[in-house]
């Protein structure tokens, strides 16, 4: 979906191969991992920046 993260390398129809014009404006970020957006989302953001949220239709969605 979101396609490799070199747009000259990025499949069409994914994300960055239909509209990132380079790597380092790529348009949208996806981390690999839970373990690794962990440790991306503290590069950005300070603890108190952080809430915890739960979708209220996730059982809707994904089944309870």
């Amino acid at each position: 979906m979101v396609g490799d993260t070199n747009s000259a390398q990025a499949a069409a129809g994914t994300i960055r191969g239909d509209f990132s014009m380079h790597v380092s404006r790529n348009v949208v970020h996806a981390s690999d991992s839970v373990e690794t957006a962990l440790r991306e989302i503290g590069f950005w953001f300070q603890r108190d920046e952080l809430v915890a949220w739960e979708s209220s239709d996730r059982d809707y969605t994904y089944g309870p």
